[in-house]
């Protein structure tokens, strides 16, 4: 039985040479496995000693931080390696508002001009191959349905939450996403901005595995 892999189709921002829109296709993720929910898996289906494994990736993340901070790459066979990614640092104005590093002679990049912001990963070939053994591709939300990134305004966003929250008294990000008709990226933007304001007039809780989002005031109107 093949596994099915959800994507969505998404219209690239830039038109290409003609001046026609061309679109890509990325994964659309239903939800994240945290640690808590791994363990819980393992000692569902009784093959490891779940309290060894907690240990082991413990481990194994100190031993990736040590070696990456030792200006090594970390690979792990049939999975990937691990990698430092380095880049200039956003530094701010008088005003407080970000700043993007501008250089146009390398000497005058310092030391503390430079930090660390990430990690990159490089999936090994076999541990791909094995991604795409047995499944197949279905369109998330229908079968030529493209454009899920329409671009909203402030208040068109908080217009549509309103009223989905007077009926309702609640919303998920999916619940957003299948609304407008944008991806999980561009909602999860909104609502960590509307709930992280100033006075803001929405919160959020967490609710079993997923983050549930209300209106101060409207939770039982």
């Amino acid at each position: 039985m093949k596994d099915t892999i959800n994507y969505v189709i998404l219209p690239n921002p830039l038109p290409d040479a003609d001046g026609n829109t061309t679109y890509q296709v990325r994964h659309m993720p239903t939800g994240t496995m945290n640690e808590k929910e791994f363990l819980a898996h393992l000692k569902y289906h009784g093959t490891y000693d779940t309290i060894a494994m907690q240990s082991s990736l413990s481990v194994l993340k100190n031993e990736i931080i040590e070696q990456l901070k030792s200006n090594r790459r970390f690979r792990i066979d049939g999975i990937g390696t691990f990698q430092m990614k380095m880049g200039l640092k956003t530094k701010q104005d008088e005003e407080g508002n970000p700043v993007k590093p501008h250089f146009t002679n390398p000497d005058d990049i310092k030391a503390n001009d430079v930090e660390v912001q990430g990690v990159s990963f490089t999936p090994d070939p076999s541990f791909v191959k094995a991604l795409k053994s047995d499944t197949t591709a279905r369109n998330k939300y229908g079968r030529g349905v493209a454009g899920l990134n329409k671009p909203y305004t402030r208040e068109q966003v908080t217009a549509f939450l309103d009223n989905y929250l007077k009926e309702h008294h609640s919303i998920t990000r999916q619940q957003l996403i299948q609304g407008l008709g944008i991806t999980a990226y561009r909602a999860q933007k909104w609502l960590d901005e509307l709930t992280s304001e100033p006075y803001s007039k929405y919160y959020c809780k967490l609710q079993g595995t997923t983050y549930v989002y209300y209106r101060y005031g409207w939770e039982t109107d």
